[in-house]
């Protein structure tokens, strides 16, 4: 049989093997000085992001808070992502007013303001700014919900004159006492003096021309009502006499265009829903100098 001999050469390593380790070598070199470059860049976005924004450039930068990372940059991409929502949303919200939007806003605004360390100082002046205004819609907005019953209820003082030259089957008037009567009237004086003043804490509550309207009209209606009482009084019956209005005819009130509806005093909850509109737009219209479009 052929002698079996052992072989004893040593196998060289495979020729492409060295070409690949370079190539591996190269491609985490490049990585690592990548990385190295993007760390480095960092810092200089961040600062181009915050004086953009600063200067109402704010999609400019956004583009450069993208490329920028770190918690200070979340938070100011936070800031700019806020005030882009502002710009876009601000047109829609004249016409259909969101108070959910609104609290949304605010809630963002109040988590950036907590981080206020992490914030240039011009920043945050544009944060406490926005914050303020947001505060005042919504305050704004609250304070006329919580007397919103007492103004439908004061608009009954614009029928009470039909009311009170209405007649029965017999045709008779209703019957009232001038005590009663005065009473009612205080009431809606109080009422409009309150709504009164509301308006008066309602920046640019002047363009409100349906509540300016409301109010002026209220109050002469109040006058006119009185005067009617001193006339009975004047006739020599008492304040608690029961007596008897003689008035022929309806009193009748203008329509008002408003927008694309048109409103009467007389169809209260009408003519209020269209003051409430009128009350929210004011109220938007505050943003207006966060509404930079680019």
């Amino acid at each position: 049989m052929p002698e079996l001999k052992a072989d004893n050469r040593i196998k060289k390593p495979n020729g492409n093997r060295k070409p690949l380790v370079a190539a591996v070598c190269v491609v985490l070199a490049v990585a690592v000085l990548l990385i190295v470059f993007l760390a480095a860049k960092s810092p200089v976005f961040l600062a181009s992001a915050e004086k953009r924004a600063e200067r109402g450039e704010f999609s400019k930068a956004m583009e450069s808070i993208s490329q920028s990372s770190g918690e200070k940059a979340e938070i100011l991409e936070k800031y700019i992502a806020l005030r882009l929502e502002i710009i876009e949303s601000y047109p829609e919200l004249l016409t259909e007013f969101n108070i959910d939007k609104i609290h949304t806003w605010k809630n963002t605004v109040d988590f950036i303001s907590g981080k206020s360390d992490l914030l240039s100082e011009g920043i945050l002046l544009q944060v406490q700014s926005v914050s303020q205004v947001l505060d005042g819609i919504i305050a704004g907005v609250a304070g006329y919900e919580a007397m919103r019953e007492d103004v439908l209820s004061m608009m009954d003082v614009f029928n009470e004159l039909n009311r009170l030259s209405s007649k029965d089957a017999e045709g008779n008037s209703i019957g009232f006492t001038v005590a009663e009567e005065r009473a009612k009237i205080s009431q809606w004086e109080q009422k409009c003096n309150a709504l009164e003043e509301y308006s008066r804490s309602v920046e640019g509550s002047e363009s409100i021309y349906l509540l300016n309207y409301l109010i002026k009209e209220t109050q002469g209606e109040c006058v006119d009502l009185n005067g009617k009482l001193d006339i009975v009084i004047q006739s020599g019956y008492s304040e608690t006499d029961n007596v008897r209005l003689n008035i022929e005819g309806t009193k009748r009130y203008p329509d008002i265009r408003s927008s694309s509806a048109s409103v009467n005093l007389l169809e209260k909850e009408n003519y209020e829903l269209y003051v409430y509109k009128g009350i929210c737009r004011a109220l938007v219209e505050t943003l207006g100098e966060f509404y930079v479009p680019e």
